[in-house]
């Protein structure tokens, strides 16, 4: 006899988020977030994304269209819109959303910290980005102006 096998589907939305995020350790088992757990986990997020855009994206302006976006959100410190806009990146981009960031949509303070936290290290990335730009086409002007 074959045995069928029902499989539950995971939702963040089930009441199980706060167990997930407390053994990835982002949570303390009284339900409170590990601000260095987070800002740590925050930022090797950020630090994908940010990568996967550069190298989807070769047109600087549609990277700058993007961080508009999020840096708008951020100002209105808006976590649930941070993480719709992040959910929509993915899409475009033909990835799914990572689970340790898909199931902080199931526990607001975690979410909330790691929206607002990651649009501010996403833009640091590309305030980053855009100055070493700008002194590398400065010092490819100063090479050239020396020969």
């Amino acid at each position: 006899m074959t045995e069928q096998l029902t499989k539950r589907r995971p939702d963040p939305f089930d009441g199980s988020a706060g167990a997930r995020l407390c053994r990835m350790g982002l949570l303390t088992a009284a339900g409170d977030v590990e601000e260095a757990a987070m800002q740590v986990c925050t930022h090797i997020f950020a630090a994908s994304f940010f990568d996967d855009l550069c190298d989807v994206y070769a047109d600087q302006a549609q990277m700058l269209r993007i961080m508009d976006a999020f840096r708008e959100l951020a100002e209105r410190k808006d976590p649930q819109r941070i993480f719709l806009l992040l959910s929509l990146q993915y899409d475009g981009l033909c990835k799914p959303l990572p689970d340790p960031v898909w199931w902080l949509a199931g526990y607001p303070p975690a979410l909330t910290r790691f929206s607002l936290g990651f649009a501010a290290c996403l833009l640091h990335l590309m305030e980053d980005m855009e100055k070493t730009k700008k002194e590398d086409d400065l010092g490819e002007i100063m090479d050239h102006s020396s020969q």
